[in-house]
């Protein structure tokens, strides 16, 4: 199962070092939304420009979904 790593962007990049095993990009995609979910409930600062950056085995950028606070 590939790896995907998820950083978090916002302004600074917050690299995920360990990543996680999806299915494949689409699973990838949907766990991306869920961890910006997750992020939206722990954070009340109403930072926009906060995104999940999904990031494959071979480092390419393949999605990115805002963080909506």
């Amino acid at each position: 199962m590939p790896i995907f790593h998820f950083d978090i962007a916002d302004g600074v990049r917050l690299e995920d070092p360990v990543g996680l095993d999806c299915a494949n990009e689409s699973d990838a995609r949907k766990t991306a939304d869920l961890i910006a979910r997750q992020i939206a409930i722990d954070l009340d600062d109403g930072d926009r420009g906060r995104f999940v950056v999904v990031i494959d085995e071979d480092g390419s950028e393949i999605y990115m979904t805002p963080v909506k606070t």
